[in-house]
């Protein structure tokens, strides 16, 4: 059930203030998500952008991977794909609802919630797939060399996005209970 402001005449006014924002966001978020797609599958389909750009990190040759290596890698970073595609997901729903007028809200708090949630995941899951991706694009090396590396590294602006995640989380909880007592007002009159 989407709950509905009680004013027509105050949404028609905030629509006519945030519609043109909510559109924006709404078709951003879909973009965002099918260039995402099409930026991995275009880095991933090319050995020499993948030895090149890992090759730096690790400071090795890597021109010899292999293409289950090569795979894996996409497999991994589509793994992050999908929690970031459901991210702007939940963003579309979202700017969706606010569009409609439910802008206070539990069903828009749920999806903003859900926004940094999936985004949250998304995030973490890159930083923790930095290391697997290194010793993944070494392992072609012969295990006597000891060659294969795992490199990790934090870089800042992972911390923002982060901080950034977890701001719309709690402004998702402080909403969600705002909406809460609204309704529970609602029902006493």
């Amino acid at each position: 059930m989407i709950d509905t402001p009680a004013n027509p005449t105050a949404e028609n006014l905030l629509r006519s203030h945030i519609g043109w924002l909510c559109q924006m966001t709404r078709v951003a978020a879909a973009i965002y998500a099918a260039w995402l797609l099409f930026a991995l599958a275009s880095f991933w389909s090319n050995v020499t952008t993948i030895s090149d750009h890992f090759g730096r990190i690790v400071h090795k040759d890597l021109s010899a991977i292999e293409p289950w290596q090569q795979a894996t890698g996409f497999a991994l970073q589509f793994i992050i794909w999908l929690f970031a595609a459901c991210a702007c997901y939940s963003a579309w729903r979202l700017f969706t609802l606010y569009l409609s007028g439910a802008v206070f809200t539990s069903d828009s708090a749920l999806w903003l919630s859900r926004v940094a949630l999936y985004g949250a995941i998304a995030q973490g899951l890159d930083i923790i797939m930095r290391p697997l991706e290194t010793v993944l694009l070494t392992w072609h090396f012969p295990a006597g060399q000891k060659l294969r590396v795992v490199s990790v590294y934090l870089m800042p602006n992972d911390l923002a996005l982060l901080i950034l995640l977890f701001g719309l989380l709690a402004l998702a909880h402080i909403q969600r209970t705002a909406a809460e007592i609204v309704n529970d007002h609602a029902q006493i009159v």
